[in-house]
């Protein structure tokens, strides 16, 4: 099982779906229940099959919020999975930022193998940003 911080599209839904025997909802099942909220689109159970089989199809935004329809999963987790998985990108913090009072968490998309050294400017960024805030209050 992989964590949050490292699982692809194709790991978070095969997880929960297409076992045969295991107990899981099959492909038809998941399919009845990818709707996407916004659009009203409904992927077909092969192509959910083919996504959880880790398969090059067209990715959109219609597509992701059905699949986190489907399986009840917060829209921005299912997101992440996907740009690990169509784009590489990694999503983390890599400057280890220390959680503000109001629970900030920072998020940046960067190529693999990248680290906080690699980016300077978005640290700068991300510092004027919390000072920035702290003068507010």
């Amino acid at each position: 099982m992989t964590t949050r911080d490292t699982e692809t599209l194709a790991e978070l839904m095969s997880e929960r779906a297409g076992k045969r025997g295991s107990g899981l909802p099959t492909w038809e099942q998941v399919g009845a229940r990818a709707v996407d909220p916004s659009t009203g689109y409904r992927p077909s159970p092969n192509l959910l099959w083919k996504v959880a089989s880790g398969q090059d199809v067209k990715i959109n935004p219609p597509l992701v919020r059905a699949i986190a329809a489907a399986f009840s999963l917060p829209l921005d987790r299912v997101q992440l999975a996907a740009a690990r998985q169509f784009i590489g990108l990694e999503v983390d913090d890599p400057f280890d930022t220390p959680p503000g009072d109001d629970d900030t968490v920072v998020r940046v998309a960067h190529a693999p193998g990248k680290t906080a050294e690699d980016m300077p400017a978005t640290r700068q960024f991300i510092e004027r940003a919390a000072r920035s805030e702290n003068e507010d209050d």
